[in-house]
């Protein structure tokens, strides 16, 4: 569970079930997907995070906005470049494409600060091949700003508009590149053309110390047609050949391209754009007319000359300028624009014949508008009146509305609202999600619109703040001791489990129960651990599965991610919930690390599916796990592996508490990973794993994520984490350690470099003069420092007690949960002389009542040979009894079974014959010739002296009581006329066990025969016509072959008893003796029955009665019900499916028999798997299996064998309880 934690960002990050790129996980910005247009390149807010790249970058930003300026937001557009740049096709569009050029011999100024050095030149090389890159490599003639980032060396390369790409290449970069091979590359190298203007300037600019702000700064000055002065060391490169596109208007017209600063005609006048270091003579120069006629077209502006600025219109012929104002969108969104590279409010107003004051105006409400002093490459802004445009997507964004492919919302909805974090995270203004403060922190810029900060933050948008909510305080404080049961795996701190003080904790974990790949729970590895964890009494006991281990392990990690599918799902909660209830145990608790991470070492990525299949899978746990039993699972105090239990909100209402490990928050896994080590440049740096401030915010996190604080049970550490100092004295929390891999010392128990126990740490304080150890205030943590090198971070006692009453007193937490109990200090088994169990009981009752005397550990050895001997007795008889005439016996059952079913039709029909018959009565009617007659019955057909005597049928109720055939009894005839014959078979059999092969129907005599002949048949006295009768000869069931099975099986199961009670006696039973005794129950017991109700028959055979028929019955029918489990199968596959209804024939006193016949005629009863285990596994593990299994039925199956057998388990029991104590 806790071994180790692996954090590639601890509290910030995004998403890593929504994206295919994460940028938080990836050290490196996406792959270029354009050369040219950066606009979906990987974002950045600063520009140390180039740093943690080790590959070569691209890169694009505000030429204006100074990233090392505190007064200033940084905006970074960063990409790898995955292809040849020398091969890239061109991007540009046909535009770009020079007019006719002209080669040029120039003389360029190489300037250097510092020393030359060959070690930065493969890096130089490689940024300077993938920033030519950017120039497409062909005749282009367009103005170019590229800026590279490799290894920490810095580039930027200005090409102006009027020079030719290819050129550059072939002439100015392939130069350097030769020269910076021979002679290698200073901190800081120049290489610049200054031209009359910005468009015929060239340059690059190296800095080898990844100054990419004094980059920024140089290239700024070529785009204002500045040059690099002031430098100490320079040098001229004659002779290089570059070409330079015409910049007269003859020329112009000659072969024009669509480039801001060549002639546009219009309506009006035809206009060029000023680019920086124009001037009205260079202006005129370009519009090819003297400077005179160039004022006059341009007249309509005073002060032209001193006023112009970059990006502004002037005329070249005479004409009005055109209106360039851009207009609102019919829909009444603004005119939306998207700020370039060297793009400023002054280029941008004057281009589109707007002033400053206006671009501020318009943008008020525009998201990501922090104003014209702090201008940021991707702001879409308006040019006009009208609604705000939705902002420009950012490709690694995850939250906001820049997330690409976000629609334009609803009215009402914010923005801001857009795509909220996962977990209720904060979100930032650059579209990424954290819990810190760093994004939890509202901030606004100067300009008070959405979407910006003020310079240096970051800036919430939603779900902002770190305060801890859903308070609910619990009604009981929860204290749970996580128990390493395998701790016997080290050479010393080896605990057992009844050594934690169940006064002092109200819950035990015990960990870890393994999970087999068929989802079958295996305690097999810590079974001495768990047996004793059975018999603990005054505390909760809760059986853990899952840990780092178990997740993280190849041949173990798919176990989680398969168990809970659809496929497995219902198979691994019900063997997990049977296991919980057949071992008595209290509850359950799960331990995942982590649905759906997808970077965890050594094992491939998790799912995005992890996490909602873990919802279903506790759900159908809950959905079957008996109420008073508890649900818990362990959940990560990190940001990044927490979003695989995202929502919360779906975990809560099936949780009956959460276990929050809020601690393993640093460790040797943080080096070299600056982003997990806040302020720390390397990763590297002394930190407490339980600082208390980052426990706060992950109390925040897991609080607004939905969990209510009284399910929440805070993780506490009985251990502390090492790390090897790099320089003795140095302690604070900037101090480097060693790494990659922990140098620290090992504990002499734990024996694992970077993890110490606290009982450890206190030998260590005892025994080592050199140890120190103080309180830090700003961690909340207790520090160590020994042998002047090693030091840990941990919890001290009163830092424990001071941690847990925080918790719970004052947020209303529902507790704490140490990990591990077994860890605070050193455990020694007391010195206890065992007696030996060397008496001897013949009776279970012999031992209850010399209870009192006998060692709780020598019950079980007591009792095994007991039930082998009652057992190995019960078969003898019954093999005896089967020789004595059992052929006369089973004829005799059959028999008497066959009267039965005479009465039983009898029954049925005298209580139910209406329901299915309707009954017409046959009675002979005397006529007379008239009224006056004596004796003359009315109605022979309606009236007096009319019609003639004869039989009248006449529909009545059926009879309710048998036919009376004694001597002067009188009809009438019934007819019993059936209505549906499937509906009549099938109640009967229902109720009163006749089974419908055993029915005919045939006339019955109603009436006494006297004075009746043979030769009479029907016509002499009264009778009842198709009335249901039992047929001749039925087939009752002869069980003698399957009882033969049994009993064989049976033997198996003795062998097995007397096997376990030779090594039980000796101490060589590897297993758990009270399994024997559990497994053994219901074998003993049950067929003790069988040979009790086998004796029955014996003697009932001999002088039977009818009153006593039914009874024998019962007993055959019970002598075979408790032996067949044996057999393997199911009584009704057997081919014994009538055994029920003969059962039913029994009448009241087959309430057991029929109970029992449920039991044995269902394959999936736990009666059935407990004697297949038995049989199927045999020795060790089949008492194992079988004892779960009877651990596990329910008090309505035991109740289903009878009195006898709860006497006889009541007794067993009561000896066991004190074992359990």
């Amino acid at each position: 569970m806790r071994w180790q934690y692996f954090l590639p960002s601890v509290m910030a990050t995004i998403s890593f079930v929504n994206s295919s790129f994460i940028s938080s996980l990836n050290a490196c910005p996406a792959p270029c997907d354009s050369l040219h247009d950066s606009i979906n390149w990987t974002t950045y807010d600063r520009v140390d995070r180039l740093s943690v790249c080790n590959e070569t970058m691209l890169l694009d930003f505000a030429l204006y906005n100074p990233l090392e300026s505190p007064d200033t937001n940084t905006k970074l557009y960063a990409c790898v470049p995955d292809g040849n740049p020398a091969t890239q096709a061109v991007e540009k569009a046909a535009a770009s494409v020079c007019p006719d050029t002209n080669e040029t011999q120039v003389d360029m100024e190489f300037i250097t600060f510092g020393i030359e050095r060959h070690e930065t030149v493969p890096s130089v090389a490689a940024a300077l091949q993938q920033v030519q890159g950017r120039l497409g490599g062909t005749g282009q003639c367009q103005r170019s700003i590229s800026f590279g980032y490799a290894q920490e060396t810095a580039m930027g390369l200005y090409v102006g508009g009027n020079i030719e790409h290819n050129s550059v290449i072939e002439s100015m970069i392939s130069k350097f590149l030769d020269h910076i091979r021979t002679n290698g590359v200073a901190d800081r190298v120049v290489l610049q053309l200054c031209g009359t203007d910005s468009d015929s300037t060239v340059g690059l600019v190296v800095d080898t110390t990844g100054s990419l702000g004094q980059v920024q700064d140089v290239v700024k000055q070529w785009s204002d047609s500045q040059c690099v002065a002031d430098y100490p060391k320079t040098s001229n490169w004659a002779s290089l050949s570059l070409k330079f596109a015409p910049t007269t208007i003859q020329k112009a017209k000659a072969k024009r391209s669509h480039m801001d600063q060549h002639i546009h005609r219009r309506a009006t006048c035809s206009y060029i754009k000023v680019v920086s270091g124009d001037s009205c003579g260079s202006l005129a120069s370009k519009c090819g007319v003297t400077g005179p006629q160039f004022e006059e077209y341009n007249k309509r502006k005073p002060h032209l000359c001193s006023t112009l600025a970059i990006g502004q219109i002037v005329c070249c012929s005479p004409g009005d300028l055109p209106d360039l104002r851009p207009k609102p969108n019919p829909d009444g969104t603004c005119s939306s624009y998207t700020v370039v590279t060297d793009d400023s409010c002054y280029k941008i107003s004057a281009s589109n014949g707007l002033t400053i004051d206006d671009l501020e105006t318009f943008n008020k409400q525009t998201w990501g508008w922090a104003g014209c002093s702090n201008l940021m490459v991707g702001t879409r802004m308006c040019l006009s009146k009208g609604n705000p445009p939705m902002p420009q997507a950012v490709s690694n964004a995850v939250c906001g509305p820049q997330v690409p492919g976000t629609r334009t919302p609803n009215d009402g909805q914010k923005l801001a609202d857009l795509n909220p974090c996962k977990l209720n995270a904060c979100c930032n203004i650059w579209g990424q999600c954290g819990v810190t403060a760093e994004f939890c922190t509202e901030s606004q810029s100067k300009t008070g619109a959405p979407g910006t900060a003020a310079p240096g933050e970051n800036g919430c948008i939603s779900h902002c703040g770190t305060d801890i909510v859903n308070q609910k305080r619990p009604d009981h404080v929860m204290q749970v001791a996580y128990f390493e049961a395998f701790n016997y795996n080290r050479p010393c701190l080896n605990w057992d489990v009844t050594a934690v003080d169940t006064s002092f904790y109200t819950h035990i974990h015990f960990a870890f129960a393994d999970i087999t790949t068929t989802f079958e729970v295996d305690i097999s590895a810590v079974e001495l651990q768990f047996n004793m964890l059975k018999g603990m009494t005054g505390i909760k006991r809760i059986l853990s599965f899952g840990g780092w281990s178990f997740s993280t392990e190849a041949d173990s990690y798919p176990i989680f991610r398969e168990g809970v599918t659809d496929a497995n799902r219902q198979t691994f909660a019900r063997n997990v919930v049977d296991f919980i209830v057949a071992h008595g145990l209290d509850g359950v608790d799960f331990d995942w690390e982590y649905p759906g991470a997808p970077d965890i070492p050594g094992i491939p990525p998790g799912s995005k599916q992890d996490g909602p299949n873990y919802v279903k899978f506790l759900k159908m746990v809950r959905e079957i796990l008996p109420k008073d039993k508890s649900l818990s699972i362990a959940a990560p105090a990190s940001f990044w592996y927490l979003q695989g239990f995202d929502p919360i909100t779906d975990f809560e209402p099936l949780l009956d508490y959460m276990v929050y490990m809020t601690y393993d928050l640093h460790g040797q896994w943080d080096y070299d990973n600056k982003w997990a080590t806040p302020g720390c440049p390397k990763g590297n740096c002394l930190r407490s794993h339980v600082n208390n401030t980052e426990t706060m915010t992950a109390m925040s996190m897991i609080t607004k994520a939905g969990m209510p604080t009284n399910k929440v049970i805070m993780g506490v550490a009985s251990y502390g984490r090492s790390f090897k100092m790099a320089q003795a004295g140095c302690t604070g929390p900037m101090c480097p350690y060693l790494g990659p891999v922990s140098a620290a010392a090992p504990g002499r128990c734990t024996e694992t470099p970077g993890y110490i126990a606290l009982a450890e740490i206190r030998e260590i304080l005892d025994q080592n003069p050199t140890a120190k150890t103080w309180y830090d205030e700003q961690s909340m943590s207790d520090i160590m420092v020994y042998n002047e090198t090693e030091w840990v971070g941990y919890m001290s006692k009163d830092t424990f007690a001071l941690r847990a009453f925080n918790y719970v007193i004052l947020y209303g937490f529902g507790g704490w949960s140490d990990w591990a109990v077994d860890l605070k200090e050193f455990y020694t088994v007391p010195d206890v002389t065992y007696e030996s169990c060397d008496k001897t009981y013949d009776t279970l009752q012999a031992i209850s009542d010399d209870l009192k005397n006998i060692p709780d550990y020598c019950v079980d050895t007591y009792t095994i040979p007991i039930l082998g001997k009652r057992l190995q007795s019960a078969l003898n008889k019954y093999n005896e009894l089967l020789k004595q005439g059992y052929d006369d016996k089973f004829k005799t059952y059959s028999e008497y079974t066959e009267d039965s079913v005479w009465s039983q039709i009898d029954e049925y029909m005298m209580a139910h014959g209406d329901d299915h018959f309707n009954c017409v009565a046959q009675s002979y009617v005397t006529c007379c010739a008239d009224c006056g007659w004596q004796g003359c019955r009315d109605g022979c057909d309606g009236s007096c002296g009319k019609g003639q005597s004869g039989d009248r049928n006449k529909t009545v109720s059926c009879p309710v009581t048998r036919p009376n055939t004694g001597i002067g009894s009188d009809g009438p005839t019934i007819y019993w006329q059936l209505e549906d014959e499937n509906a009549f078979l099938k109640d009967i059999a229902e109720k009163y066990g006749v089974d419908p092969s055993w029915i005919t129907y045939k006339p019955r005599r109603a009436s006494s025969s006297q004075g009746c002949k043979p030769v009479d048949d029907y016509k002499c006295g009264f009778w009842w016509f198709g009335y249901p009768a039992r047929k001749d000869h039925i087939s009752v069931p002869n069980p003698k072959d399957v009882i033969a099975t049994a009993m064989t099986n049976l033997t198996i199961i003795s062998d097995m008893l007397a096997d376990a009670a030779i090594e039980a006696a000796t101490l060589l039973y590897v297993g758990s003796t009270s399994d024997v005794v559990a497994a053994s129950e219901l074998p003993v017991f049950m067929t003790e029955f069988a040979v009790e109700s086998m004796e029955k028959i014996v003697k009932a055979a001999d002088d039977i009665e009818d009153a006593e028929k039914k009874a024998m019955i019962l007993n055959f029918v019970m002598a075979f019900l408790m032996i067949v489990p044996a057999v393997g199968e199911a009584v009704g596959s057997l081919g014994f499916a009538t055994i029920g209804r003969i059962i039913l024939l029994t009448g009241a006193a087959g309430d057991t028999a029929f109970g029992v016949y449920g039991l044995v005629d269902d394959p999936k009863s736990a009666i059935m798997a407990l004697f297949a285990a038995l049989v199927g596994f045999r020795g060790e593990m089949g008492f194992a299996k079988a004892a779960e299994v009877r651990r596990g039925m329910t008090s309505k199956e035991i109740a289903a064998l009878g009195s006898s057998f709860k006497e006889k388990s009541d007794l067993l029991h009561s000896i066991q309880k004190v074992c359990k104590a």
